[in-house]
């Protein structure tokens, strides 16, 4: 019977840590952080600037984000750093998920906390 509780309990553990860990993607957030913040300001806060259908109009059009960010040679060198360029649909999927009519708002946790912009 220990057994069975002691299993039953490691897997609702498991289960919670889980659905935790996935409250936002980590890899997008610290890429972001990295290659965006100095400009944008915090990742939730940069997301919440506009909403989903723009931030798909953004990623998925081509030369548009060079163009945003024409005449800024370090915007430029950052969106064509290998992280961005790897993780774009990574960073296209968080940026919808935590956009203006998401309805997400993110709170102080490990990785982030406050609005510094």
């Amino acid at each position: 019977m220990s057994k069975f509780i002691l299993s039953t309990l490691l897997i609702l553990g498991i289960t919670t840590f889980t659905y935790a860990a996935e409250k936002y993607d980590t890899t997008a957030f610290r890429t972001v952080t990295k290659l965006c913040t100095s400009c944008h300001g915090t990742p939730f806060y940069m997301a919440k600037q506009i909403d989903d259908d723009d931030w798909d109009f953004y990623f998925n059009t081509p030369g548009k984000l060079e163009k945003i960010h024409k005449g800024k040679a370090k915007a430029l060198a950052n969106l064509r750093d290998h992280r961005f360029t790897n993780r774009k649909k990574r960073l296209l999927k968080f940026f919808i998920k935590n956009s203006k009519f998401s309805g997400s708002v993110h709170g102080c946790d490990a990785n982030f906390c406050g609005t510094h912009h």
